[in-house]
C-alpha cells in the first residue's frame, strides 16, 4: 500500500471511529497529548499533519488503525 493510500485509511477509520482509543492514541501523538477527543476540526488538522510527517510515522498510525 501506499503512503496515500495508507494515509486514506487512517482518516477514515478515525472519522468511523471517532471514540476509539486508537483514534485517539493517533491524534494525540500526532497532534496534542491533551487531546480529550477528536472532532471535525481535529480531523482536518490531522490530515494537514499526515501529509507532511515522515513515512516511519505514516507507517506506525496505519499500524495503530488497522
Amino acid at each position: 500500500m501506499n503512503r496515500s493510500e495508507e494515509i486514506q485509511q487512517i482518516l477514515e477509520f478515525i472519522a468511523e471511529h471517532p471514540e476509539s482509543y486508537a483514534s485517539l492514541a493517533v491524534c494525540r501523538r500526532a497532534l496534542d497529548v491533551g487531546l480529550e477527543r477528536v472532532t471535525a476540526q481535529t480531523l482536518s488538522l490531522l490530515e494537514e499533519y499526515l501529509h507532511q510527517a515522515p513515512d516511519d510515522e505514516i507507517d506506525a498510525y496505519y499500524t495503530i488503525v488497522s
